[in-house]
């Protein structure tokens, strides 16, 4: 059995009365209904894209500290 992994885009609302726990994603303008953990995800396109432009804007920030870093004495 997985773990849970809670979506840090979930959004609880109360207004839906779906049940307990179902909230709507907050990534997609709340047009998703979504209950917050990752797994289970209606659009799990949009949450890779998400993470995956994160993941590569920290990566190019890493790459510019680096060269930054060794051209301070010029």
């Amino acid at each position: 059995m997985a773990l849970e992994r809670h979506c840090s885009f979930y959004r609880n609302c109360e207004t839906f009365n779906l049940g307990r726990g179902i909230g709507y994603c907050d990534l997609d303008g709340g047009q998703t209904i979504c209950d917050g953990d990752v797994h289970f995800c209606e659009k799990p396109d949009i949450l890779k894209g998400y993470f995956g432009v994160q993941k590569r804007g920290k990566e190019w920030e890493k790459r510019r500290n680096v060269h930054s870093s060794g051209n301070q004495g010029v």
